[in-house]
């Protein structure tokens, strides 16, 4: 459950020269860089990991893709997963699988075809998201396109967040936020939950609003929200 997924807190490497190494066969090669500047472009049939204070991954990779660093940057084609944790995090590029994303501050702009499931304090989200996609976030500015469910809930230390929506939003959802502002850009299809402290303005008129009344977003009971999908 993305509730139970934890923000990684990244801490210092002790890698003091970055090594790089390569293995497999041809076919599916796949490679390996650490290091406190971890930095590659890179064009493998196999899988990539990179890890360090500093990383940038770039380039096609077959397989899947495994970031994690202090400051992470990516500019990739993904044939498999992606896994990726930063402190601070940025992914631009394609996923032909799921996605699984952990950050104090994420911006993120991609085509998924699979399951995206995101934890970040503060995150921008854009691109297209063709499978389901789950969020906990404290403060989040949504757009893109969303083809199938869309859950988002609230996070913060003493309250649930701050939620601006500006997408299309195709295959229904649950979403949660003490603070909720949709855009005159935003499209919604499908069922919707809504809960909030404050009915949002352009909630779809077909959606069920749920008054938070000063809860918080994982104190929330309720049997639409929580069986929603």
């Amino acid at each position: 459950m993305l509730r139970n997924l934890m923000i990684i807190s990244v801490s210092a490497m002790v890698v003091s020269a970055c090594t790089y190494s390569s293995y497999g066969p041809e076919e599916h090669r796949s490679v390996e860089s650490a290091g406190l500047v971890s930095s590659r472009n890179v064009d493998v049939t196999g899988d990539a990991e990179f890890a360090g204070m500093i990383v940038r991954a770039d380039g096609e990779i077959d397989g899947d893709l495994d970031v994690a660093g202090a400051t992470v940057r990516s500019n990739a084609d993904v044939g498999g997963d992606l896994s990726a944790a930063g402190a601070r995090l940025r992914f631009t590029g394609t996923v032909a699988g799921d996605a699984e994303i952990a950050a104090a501050t994420a911006h993120v702009d991609a085509r998924i075809e699979g399951h995206t499931e995101i934890a970040a304090a503060r995150l921008r989200l854009d691109g297209e998201m063709r499978g389901p996609v789950e969020i906990a976030a404290a403060r989040a500015n949504i757009r893109g396109r969303y083809l199938e469910s869309f859950e988002f809930q609230g996070e913060g230390r003493n309250k649930s967040g701050d939620l601006t929506l500006a997408g299309e939003f195709l295959g229904g959802g649950a979403i949660c936020a003490t603070a909720i502002e949709i855009t005159a850009s935003a499209r919604f299809e499908g069922s919707f939950v809504f809960a909030s402290d404050t009915r949002p303005e352009g909630m779809p008129t077909s959606a069920e609003f749920i008054d938070l009344d000063g809860r918080e977003c994982d104190r929330l009971v309720h049997d639409s929200f929580r069986n929603h999908g």
